[in-house]
């Protein structure tokens, strides 16, 4: 019985939270972030949004710090999603032995959420292809070192 007070409280509290970051630039990330869910769909990506949307919420004024120094919010997003997903999808986590993502695991979704998300950086002119590809390999020869 206290236990479900205490998580009641928890789930309250945690809705406020939301709604206390109410300024445009965190309104603006989370839709986003909404709007990229539509497009990888779930699995990896709604691991990869919640650990971004934890990140803006546990620091709200480094973000909005970044993007009134000039950072556009989409582009500080992309930034996210390409650099969350390709730390997890290197971190040996979603393998199944060395070198190879399980297939049955997010770890083949994480991949390609990194590869849009760096392919929209480069649509952004956040980076050039070059870079771009230069990323993708590094990633790449992680996953085949890591398991």
């Amino acid at each position: 019985m206290l236990f479900g007070g205490i998580l009641q409280v928890i789930i309250a509290f945690g809705g406020e939270i939301k709604k206390s970051f109410s300024k445009k630039e965190v309104k603006e990330a989370f839709g986003i972030l909404e709007e990229a869910s539509k497009e990888f769909g779930s699995g990896g990506f709604d691991l990869v949004k919640e650990h971004i949307e934890k990140s803006i919420i546990s620091d709200t004024n480094q973000f909005i710090d970044v993007v009134q120094k000039g950072r556009p919010v989409r582009k500080y997003v992309y930034s996210m999603i390409a650099n969350v997903s390709g730390n997890m999808v290197e971190s040996g986590q979603y393998h199944i032995y060395r070198g190879v993502l399980n297939p049955t695991g997010p770890g083949e979704d994480l991949l390609k959420i990194f590869d849009s998300a760096v392919d929209e950086l480069v649509n952004l002119g956040d980076t050039d292809t070059k870079n771009a590809k230069v990323e993708k390999e590094a990633v790449r020869k992680n996953i085949e070192n890591i398991g």
